[in-house]
């Protein structure tokens, strides 16, 4: 448990439920130093109601001596492949996970995040983010909804997308664990999957840092993530 798949044993991977109290984690365990380039994924957010509180910690981040370079993967496909490169660290954040996978294939980019991981460059995900890192992130539906493209006179409604994820690693994340908003559909998943050990808990306050193939949780100290 705990392997990166292909992308190689070099790849460095940080899964978080909450990015509350994230950053000085993130600086110690990547050695981040200010005006390091953050390549801030927002889209997971754009799909729920909560979605502006995941979006705060650009602002945020920006205020303590990162450049936070906001990519939005609706845009042009090679502007979006331009931003992504040349980026200190790739930091998907939270929201709807079948929402953030579908823009993660629409923008073309999935063959390049992994490129760029396999390089070394650091991925965070965030709730949806570290969801998607996963092989497949159809064990997420009793969390997530899923929001498919609505049919028009032009096109029927497509049958569900396909759920494989960037399969980053072979650890699948169940974040907020203990929640007070989503904690139940938490429980719900690890039931499930009782007895499997590839499904982690991650509480809010709690990360998952997986390097040189090898996995260690942390905690991050926030009292706040601890109570959402």
């Amino acid at each position: 448990m705990g392997r990166v798949t292909d992308v190689g044993t070099g790849a460095r991977l940080l899964f978080a439920s909450s990015a509350v109290g994230l950053l000085p984690l993130m600086r110690r365990v990547f050695a981040l130093r200010d005006g390091a380039i953050i390549g801030f994924v927002p889209n997971a957010s754009f799909a729920e109601p909560y979605g502006f509180a995941n979006r705060m910690a650009a602002p945020w981040w920006r205020a303590h001596g990162l450049k936070v370079r906001c990519v939005d993967l609706n845009g042009r496909r090679a502007r979006v492949a331009a931003m992504l490169r040349g980026c200190d660290l790739l930091y998907l954040c939270g929201g709807n996970s079948f929402h953030l996978m579908r823009c993660l294939r629409a923008a073309g980019v999935v063959p390049l995040i992994r490129d760029l991981v396999a390089s070394g460059v650091p991925y965070v995900g965030e709730s949806a983010g570290a969801v998607v890192a996963a092989l497949d992130i159809d064990y997420i539906a009793p969390m997530d909804v899923r929001r498919e493209p609505a049919a028009t006179l032009h096109a029927a409604r497509r049958a569900s997308s396909p759920t494989r994820g960037l399969t980053l690693t072979d650890v699948h994340v169940v974040p907020h664990v203990g929640g007070r908003m989503l904690g139940a559909a938490a429980r719900d998943i690890l039931r499930l999957h009782a007895g499997e050990p590839s499904y982690v808990p991650l509480r809010n306050d709690e990360a998952l840092v997986v390097e040189d193939g090898r996995m260690r949780r942390v905690g991050t100290g926030s009292r706040i993530a601890r109570l959402l």
